[in-house]
């Protein structure tokens, strides 16, 4: 069966009647403050101020709907009505204002505009939460009469979140796919004739599988009917992924995601790290001159030491630091590995590491040595907010568990440069603060890491 879209279900979920209610309580709003504020209302003392009901009523409603008010599918919670009510009273108030102000129109008082502003803020309030509890206790009409087939425990919890919902839907009849009304469709529309239903709806599982052998059939015996159909996706249970439902063409597609998936937060990630390493190599060239020197009169050897590192999801690419050790520091790294601080051998630390030069104590004190990854920020190779990436040895080691804290774009800096670096001697709890990262990560939170890395660097907490 093939699935498509039709133009006229775009807005199904749109709740017309609590955008009627919201225009008329403010419309009785405006009403109240004309009599309060004129005495008794004549054709022109009500005319004169109509415009200030229209925009303000306007903004409202936008700024209602953007924040999904008016879709029938949104948890209302008492708290969260309150708070966006409250929130586009404050937003239509503050735009009516400036036009106001942008206009100078000074025939509007301000008295009235101020108790229009009040008064229609409560009566919204109130018609809101009347709603909401009207719905809590299932007073008044419009409910859908619905067939659900399916597990009873879905049915459950289903209802539970119906409940939370402006959705207005009772279940006349419940059952499950054995039914003896399923095997034919027959016997399913003489069914659906004798209990008088306005949908259908059908409990699918993606863990379990269908139990229905012939779903086609009774979705064609509705749609011969003129009774509407839907699909209740039981989903897969994770404990750490998120899912949200999205179509492809005519298929729709549920998506199980750990990491971020916000696209304007990520672009805006995206133009800071350029910007930012931009920046940084710009203010920052006089240290890299400096240090450049630095290094070539300590000992012989390139400036630059460059080194495989695993990038998200595998991707191999070459880190770029200062040379803060002799050359053949590679190459003696197995004979330290006695010495290795980590457990499980899957980041190497060692105290007094013998392979460092002079100024490489210093740079590495200071971080000057991660520097030169702003080139690497520049390629997107990483990121200046991540995880540390590994080098391909220890990826190599990686349990299937340690292999999500390389699923986002590495870092210069992270959690775990900031909570204590070389003072961290357990694998499992770098792992830790990286999943950490990813499961909380926000913009607010790039930007408290990067203040926190400035404060590290300039105390030189936890350096090696």
């Amino acid at each position: 069966m093939r699935l498509t879209m039709h133009k006229r279900n775009e807005t199904a979920s749109f709740n017309i009647v609590h955008l009627f209610l919201d225009t008329l309580v403010i419309f009785i709003g405006y009403c109240v403050t004309s009599l309060i504020y004129h005495g008794p209302i004549n054709s022109f003392v009500f005319r004169e101020h109509l415009w200030v009901f229209v925009i303000f009523s306007v903004i409202f409603a936008m700024s209602m709907l953007l924040t999904r008010m008016y879709n029938v599918t949104t948890f209302y919670y008492m708290d969260r009505i309150i708070k966006r009510t409250l929130a586009s009273v404050v937003i239509s108030g503050m735009s009516l204002a400036t036009v106001i102000f942008m206009a100078k129109i000074d025939q509007t008082s301000r008295l009235f505009f101020m108790l229009f502003i009040l008064i229609s803020c409560i009566l919204v309030l109130c018609n809101r939460i009347a709603i909401r509890l009207c719905k809590a206790k299932r007073i008044g009409n419009g409910y859908i009469h619905v067939l659900f087939i399916g597990d009873s425990r879905t049915l459950e919890r289903y209802l539970y979140f119906i409940d939370k919902t402006s959705i207005r839907l009772k279940v006349v009849k419940s059952m499950d796919y054995n039914d003896p009304s399923l095997e034919t469709p027959e016997a399913f529309s003489r069914m659906l004739m004798d209990i008088s239903v306005n949908e259908v709806q059908f409990d699918v599982s993606l863990e379990k599988g269908s139990k229905s052998a012939n779903m086609q059939a009774l979705l064609e015996t509705c749609e011969n009917m003129g009774i509407t159909a839907r699909i209740i996706l039981d989903g897969f249970d994770l404990p750490i992924s998120k899912r949200y439902l999205s179509s492809v063409g005519t298929y729709p597609v549920i998506t199980y995601h750990s990491v971020s998936l916000d696209k304007p937060q990520l672009f805006v990630k995206s133009v800071i790290d350029v910007a930012g390493a931009i920046f940084g190599v710009l203010i920052l060239s006089p240290i890299f001159i400096i240090t450049a020197i630095a290094i070539k009169l300590d000992s012989p050897g390139p400036v630059f030491f460059k080194q495989k590192r695993v990038g998200i999801n595998g991707n191999v690419f070459n880190i770029y630091k200062f040379r803060s050790m002799y050359i053949d520091a590679e190459a003696r790294k197995q004979e330290l590995m006695a010495q290795n601080k980590i457990k499980g051998g899957l980041m190497f630390k060692i105290d007094n590491d013998p392979r460092i030069t002079k100024i490489g104590k210093y740079i590495r004190k200071t971080s000057i040595d991660e520097l030169p990854q702003l080139f690497n920020v520049l390629k997107r190779e990483m990121s200046m907010v991540g995880t540390r990436p590994p080098t391909v040895d220890e990826a190599r080691k990686y349990n299937p568990e340690h292999w999500r804290r390389i699923s986002i774009l590495p870092g210069i800096t992270g959690m775990w440069q900031v909570n204590g670096r070389s003072q961290i001697l357990d694998f499992e709890d770098v792992v830790t603060l990286d999943k950490k990262y990813i499961d909380e990560w926000s913009l607010p939170l790039d930007i408290k890491l990067m203040f926190q890395t400035i404060k590290v660097v300039f105390t030189t907490q936890g350096a090696c």
